[in-house]
């Protein structure tokens, strides 16, 4: 039985040679012969029988590689194989060629069957293989291992690394929100109501556009694991960025996600060590469990640089703790996007539950080259488009922000 990209393959030779059809008719300004047609409706059918064999193929592989997991072994297929050699630089090449073929066809053939609602403008490289690790190979070296481009972004989102909860991948995902829920005490047999309280809403995470532009020249594409890393690298590390400056700016960003600092309580202005205890008793004033939760703060330059200074008991104990990184013996992450679009020079730090913040990474990732712009300059630019979303189930509750004034 053939494996499903073998499949997939022969299906985008069936593809291609409907637009081979297409554009003869198209370019005679005619409709289709009925030699055409015939050949239009036998291909048709031949694509729908495939697609039923793709499925079947892609399920048994996956219930191969869930029983071997089970069972403690391990299943090394040749889909996983050719997936761990797909290369960025590869794309972009094919990309300036205007060509794609390869590995690089196949997995834009697979990313635009798997997200049909996501619109792609260059090439496009599905889920799977932005979650999957690379083996670069040069003339001169072994194989060199890559970190995935999922495990990289989340390595930059300072959110992740306080707690919040990264998802990859998906469709537009609703989180549950219950509450004020109250009980009561009633008197056995008193036939007393039981008041109904407690409401339940929802939050929705959806995809929102985020575009990472990067020049580059043909010849920094040659291929070599240096920059085939470097690449993943800077483009997850640079939309991270732009992804939490939103997240965590003092206004909403048009187009992006809303803000969770904006939207977090607003507990002081000014930075001493009170202050910081004041964030924390906010939250926890209202009633959000230390059990089960993710609380740290975040802070940008500003906030650090008084809190290093900071005595929690004067002449006795240090507010913050460098060997664990701990601010009152809760983890504390440094980001320049902390409070960013508010007043320069001036101290921002956000506290509360990070296990109420939900970051999503939609789909696939869209990958155009564009040779032209920047062509006097002997450059290219590399444009790449992500759809993301995040938001907390708690904004104003679960959070408590400080704002110098």
């Amino acid at each position: 039985m053939k494996k499903s990209l073998e499949l997939k393959e022969t299906r985008s030779g069936l593809v291609e040679s409907l637009e081979a059809i297409k554009n003869i008719a198209d370019t005679e300004s005619r409709n289709l012969n009925e030699v055409e047609a015939k050949d239009v409706d036998s291909t048709l059918s031949k694509i729908d029988a495939l697609d039923v064999e793709i499925t079947r193929a892609e399920r048994m592989e996956n219930e191969m590689r869930v029983a071997a997991a089970v069972g403690g072994a391990t299943v090394s297929t040749t889909v996983d194989k050719d997936k761990r050699s797909y290369s960025f630089q590869d794309a972009m090449r094919q990309a300036v060629n205007g060509k794609m073929e390869g590995l690089v066809k196949e997995m834009d053939t697979e990313a635009r069957n798997e997200t049909p609602h996501q619109t792609y403008r260059g090439i496009a490289i599905p889920h799977s293989i932005l979650n999957q690790r690379a083996a670069v190979t040069t003339a001169a070296s072994n194989p060199t291992e890559v970190q995935s481009f999922t495990d990289q972004l989340e390595a930059n989102l300072v959110l992740a690394s306080a707690g919040a909860n990264f998802y990859t991948g998906v469709a537009d995902q609703k989180f549950p929100v219950v509450s004020d829920i109250a009980s009561s005490w009633v008197a056995e047999d008193s036939g007393a109501d039981v008041a109904a309280t407690g409401a339940t809403s929802s939050i929705t995470l959806q995809p929102k556009k985020l575009i990472s532009v990067v020049d580059l020249s043909k010849e920094a594409m040659t291929q070599n694991a240096g920059l085939e890393a470097a690449i993943r690298r800077n483009m997850a590390a640079n939309i991270a960025a732009t992804w939490e400056n939103a997240l965590l700016n003092t206004a909403d960003v048009t187009g992006a996600p809303e803000s969770i600092f904006l939207d977090a309580g607003a507990v002081s202005t000014t930075v001493t060590a009170p202050d910081f205890i004041a964030m924390e008793s906010f939250v926890l004033g209202n009633n959000v469990p230390l059990e089960g939760s993710r609380m740290a703060y975040l802070f940008n330059k500003e906030a650090y640089t008084a809190i290093r200074s900071l005595l929690q008991t004067t002449g006795v104990a240090a507010l913050w703790n460098p060997d664990t990184k701990e601010l009152n013996n809760y983890f504390g992450f440094f980001s320049s996007n902390v409070g960013a679009g508010g007043v320069a020079d001036k101290a921002q730090a956000l506290f509360g539950d990070f296990s109420k913040v939900h970051l999503a990474q939609f789909g696939g990732l869209d990958l155009l080259y564009d040779p032209y712009t920047k062509s006097r300059q002997g450059l290219g630019t590399l444009i790449a488009t992500t759809l993301v979303d995040g938001d907390a189930t708690q904004n104003a509750l679960a959070f408590g922000n400080l704002i110098e004034a």
